[in-house]
């Protein structure tokens, strides 16, 4: 799954899910064991994510915001 986001919050939006579905337990860290029984769904392929470059911007101002993120479904 590829997402492109271009602000802010739809970005934060988007972290978050992936950084969730990529782990296998998403209980509290003060709990001693998982009851949750949540597995990962995603794994992540870009940990930061990927900025237009400076001639990309030249040609088109609108995608300097932009903010690419992609994650392989498991």
């Amino acid at each position: 799954m590829a997402t492109i986001s271009f602000h802010s919050l739809e970005d934060r939006l988007v972290k978050s899910f992936f950084n969730v579905e990529s782990k296998d337990c998403i209980c509290p860290p003060q709990q001693p064991v998982c009851t949750c029984g949540h597995r990962a769904s995603l794994r992540i392929v870009t940990r930061r994510p990927v900025r237009p470059t400076d001639e990309e911007v030249a040609t088109n101002p609108r995608a300097r915001s932009a903010r690419l993120r992609v994650a392989e479904k498991i």
